[in-house]
Formats: C-alpha cells, sequence, structure tokens
C-alpha cells in the first residue's frame, strides 16, 4: 500500500468522530515555504486529535449520555446563596451525596458551577441521564432553591458540541471562580466509559457519514504534501437502548 491514509476514529455514544490523514515528512533541504505547508497538516495529527481543548474533551463526556439526558440549572434563592465559591462546592457535594443516597445505585453526572454571567449568582449546571434521575426527583433533593431543566440534545439538528461551549464559557478570574479551579467535572464513571480510540490504515481519505446522521460537520485540508480530512457526526436515536428503572414515590 503506498502513501496510505492514516485513520483515527473516537465514539462518544452517537457522537462519532473520525479523521483520515496522509503525513508529509519534514526535510533537511526543504525550503520554509515549504516548511510552512507540511507544518499546517503535522499540526492537525499531532496529539490527542479530538481531546485537545476543554471543550472537545466536554464534548466527548456528553456524547456517552446519548439523547436521554437533561441539563439541569440549579439555582439559590436568597437565604441559600453561598458566598464563595468553595460554599458551592461544599453544597454540590452536600448534594451529590444526598442523590446517591436516593438513587442506591451508581450513576454518570457532569457538572459546572458558575457565578460571572446574567445576574452573577452562583448557579450550577447538571447533565443527568433521564433513566437516573426525573426532573421532579432532582427538584425534590436540591436544597438550594430553584430547578429547571432541558434536553442535552434539543432536536435533531442538534450537537453535544453546543452545550460543551456553554459549559466552558467562563474563565477564571481569581475571586468569583478562583484561579485553577475546576469549573465542570465529568464522574469518573463517565470516564471509565469512553471507549478506546480506533486506528487503522486505508487506502481512501473519505469518511462515509451515514444519511441517517441527525447531525454532522466535515472539513477538509489539502496541499502538495499531505492531506487531513476530518468528519464528525450524531447517529440517530434508536429506543432499543432505552433503560427504565423503579421510581421513589415522592412524599413531599
Amino acid at each position: 500500500m503506498s502513501n496510505p491514509w492514516i485513520c483515527v476514529r473516537q465514539r462518544a455514544g452517537p457522537l462519532v468522530k473520525e479523521c483520515r490523514y496522509q503525513r508529509p515528512t519534514l526535510r533537511k533541504g526543504d525550503l520554509p515555504s515549504v516548511q510552512r505547508e507540511k507544518q499546517k497538516i503535522l499540526s492537525m495529527t499531532k496529539g490527542a486529535l479530538f481531546r485537545r481543548t476543554p471543550e472537545d474533551r466536554l464534548e466527548l463526556m456528553l456524547g456517552l449520555f446519548g439523547w436521554g439526558a437533561t441539563v439541569y440549572t440549579l439555582t439559590f434563592n436568597d437565604a441559600q446563596l453561598p458566598h464563595s465559591f468553595q460554599g458551592v462546592r461544599q453544597v454540590w457535594r452536600n448534594f451529590l451525596g444526598a442523590m446517591r443516597r436516593w438513587r442506591k445505585d451508581s450513576f454518570d453526572y457532569v457538572y459546572a458551577i458558575e457565578g460571572r454571567h446574567g445576574d452573577k449568582r452562583f448557579h450550577i449546571h447538571l447533565v443527568l441521564r433521564d433513566a437516573d434521575f426525573t426532573l421532579e426527583e432532582v427538584r425534590f433533593l436540591w436544597p438550594g432553591g430553584f430547578v429547571d431543566g432541558e434536553p442535552l440534545l434539543q432536536g435533531p439538528e442538534d450537537s453535544f458540541r453546543r452545550m460543551a461551549r456553554y459549559l466552558v464559557k467562563e474563565r477564571h478570574d481569581g475571586w468569583v471562580i478562583p484561579l485553577g479551579a475546576r469549573t465542570w467535572v465529568a464522574s469518573r464513571s463517565l470516564y471509565g466509559k469512553l471507549p478506546a480510540v480506533e486506528k487503522w490504515r486505508a487506502e481512501d481519505g473519505n469518511i462515509p457519514v451515514p444519511n441517517q446522521a441527525t447531525w454532522a460537520e466535515e472539513n477538509c485540508t489539502r496541499n502538495p504534501f499531505g492531506a487531513y480530512h476530518y468528519a464528525a457526526y450524531i447517529t440517530r436515536y434508536t429506543y432499543n437502548n432505552a433503560r427504565v428503572r423503579a421510581r421513589h414515590r415522592l412524599e413531599i
């Protein structure tokens, strides 16, 4: 096989991200202009590929929730509003403990603490599977004030990247969000469910995107020295994978 395409694929639930590339070789005698063109391709093929930025990593974590998940916004009333980021973290830890006692089984989650936009009050965004918790259960367990919920994927043209971009939007300021603080966190159980990266070689650089994909994006970079093709898509929802569990009866 002459100059084969190197293929790399990452799956995360219904989300599939794939790239195929022909990597050029840097040589001592290359002109600066040639080196620049080769580096355009090489820079895309180095490193973790699909996990370079916090947004990339969070997108994969959200993909593992699939279609049956809700993003909850947990807010505080005046009496329960913490005065610091550390105070919000303590409320979160207590709330997580309450959810674990209620659920009596392991569950996946992603949460993010925010407090710099909107009315600049601390609040928490939380992603949970609908098979694990209902809106009524989250409202019953949340001690701080108010709970709103919306689907993680809001329709056939939505993507996990939209929510990933939203949850990483706040930057550290050293005060509201302390320097070095983790503003979003995924449960360890979720990381353990991310499939290994698939790698192989092929003669074809085209990436097949299913016609049934509900969302897709593609791009291609090519020059005389190499090429890089990329595609991401979300497969159509199937009801066969839905999970059902017995619900607690709420007595408030």
